[in-house]
């Protein structure tokens, strides 16, 4: 276990690790199910030197890692980590690993351009589609489950652009649609929202300064730099509507609940012509504490845009303390009943407890969350004293029809034997014992997404 500085992002299984693994055949407790066949990827950052991990190191900022699983009919054959590695020595990635065009891309937002990984994780390169990307990318785009569009809402952190990035890449990969959305200031734009016929732009108050930013992320900080993301009193709180492939004088905006979002859990077409949006809201960030978001407890919420009446309404969906949101991909931008989280807090936490509700201090993962938007049943698998989970991934089985007819897949911290597992449940009934569990060679440090990818994505 790391010693601490004083710093809870550098600590336990915050801490980095220092170098690369291959290991093979990993030992599973109960049957892997045999459908599984390609690679579970998680991604974060990894810091290195003195100049990463002071005590005034922010959680966001460090040289991405990324950590892989190989499964293939009912084995797992390897466990990988790499550092992330570009074309650029300070572009490297660390906020998430997704497939898209048959390609594996690892994505960060704000300023650097994606990175190609092998699907052996060996070789990387990085990927702009062409020069469309190359001024920067976001890390959550949206990618259409029918048509295999990729669309993304992407912040750019240079002087004097005031504007956020649109832009739509075909199912190839290919560049087709690119637009300039005006906007006051560097507004932090992690996640975007995204309907059948709409998309959603969050314009939150947390504001950037971009010449700290840039520091930050060519590792040569002054003091102060992490205050760089900060919560801003003066910042509207809005959310602006768009059709699909659209273009500024499309755009409008509303009003928003005074509130940060990171995550958005799915979005979708309601028959009355109002947008219906599921966030994971939080009352401030980076205003009390700014080394990572811990002002106040996540939770989620959701939000009802009607363009007609020109309003954004909000209603809380859950008291229960929740983060990293996912749903089954085939539901993107379509109706959803069930949502999957990451809880946050050992035993989770309830926000109707006083305790609770301003509690501080490093983000604690939990464990994990499965959530009923039709009936707001709350059902919760915990790994058992001192085992902790972040970000599932849901992954449907084969022919499925039921929206919950998947696994989920997780890995689980232990901090008793500060190793992590692949653990596989069942997502219909997520409170029942796992299925699998693959014993990892090593932690996985506490990071920020991943997903699986299937053979079928990116090849064998």
């Amino acid at each position: 276990m790391a010693t601490a500085i004083g710093n809870p992002y550098l600590e336990g299984n915050f801490a980095p690790i220092p170098d690369e693994l291959s290991v093979d055949d990993l030992p599973v407790t109960g049957a892997l199910p045999r459908e599984l066949n390609g690679r579970y990827l998680r991604i974060g950052p990894n810091p290195q030197g003195s100049v990463e991990t002071g005590a005034g190191h922010h959680w966001f900022i460090g040289q991405g890692m990324v950590h892989g699983v190989r499964l293939r009919d009912g084995r797992a054959e390897w466990y990988r980590n790499r550092f992330v590695r570009s074309d650029v020595p300070e572009n490297s990635p660390n906020t998430n690993v997704l497939a898209q065009g048959g390609r594996l891309l690892a994505l960060v937002e704000g300023g650097g351009a994606p990175v190609s990984i092998s699907p052996d994780l060996n070789r990387m390169a990085t990927w702009d589609a062409d020069g469309a990307l190359r001024a920067g990318f976001t890390a959550h785009p949206k990618i259409d489950p029918v048509t295999g569009e990729m669309h993304s809402i992407s912040y750019l952190l240079r002087p004097g652009a005031e504007h956020l990035r649109y832009d739509v890449l075909d199912a190839t990969g290919k560049a087709t649609h690119t637009a300039e959305l005006p906007v006051s200031g560097v507004p932090m734009v992690h996640d975007m929202a995204m309907t059948a016929t709409r998309v959603v732009v969050l314009d939150l108050p947390v504001t950037l300064s971009t010449e700290a930013v840039g520091r930050l992320m060519a590792g040569t900080p002054q003091s102060g730099d992490a205050l760089s993301m900060r919560w801003n009193e003066e910042h509207p709180s809005r959310v602006g509507v768009l059709p699909r492939g659209g273009t500024a004088d499309q755009l409008r905006w509303f009003d928003a609940p005074r509130a940060y979002v990171f995550h958005v859990l799915n979005a979708y077409d309601a028959p009355d012509g109002s947008i219906v949006m599921d966030v994971v809201r939080y009352d401030t960030v980076f205003r009390n504490a700014f080394n990572g978001p811990t002002d106040c407890p996540p939770t989620l919420a959701r939000w009802t845009v009607a363009p007609g009446r020109g309003t954004v309404s909000e209603q809380i969906m859950s008291d229960y303390g929740m983060e990293w949101p996912r749903i089954n991909r085939d539901r993107v931008g379509h109706a959803h009943r069930y949502g999957w989280f990451g809880g946050v807090g050992p035993e989770g936490l309830r926000l109707s407890d006083d305790v609770n509700r301003d509690r501080g201090g490093s983000f604690e993962p939990g464990p994990l969350v499965k959530f009923d938007t039709t009936t707001g049943e709350t059902t919760v698998h915990h790994f058992g004293a001192g085992r902790v989970t972040q970000e599932p991934a849901f992954v449907a089985r084969p022919g499925a029809e039921a929206e919950e007819d998947g696994w989920i897949l997780s890995v689980v911290y232990d901090g008793a034997t500060d190793r992590s597992e692949l653990v596989v449940l069942d997502a219909a009934d997520v409170e029942a014992a796992p299925l699998a569990r693959v014993h990892l060679p090593r932690r996985v440090p506490f990071g920020f997404h991943g997903n699986w990818v299937s053979d079928d994505e990116v090849g064998a």
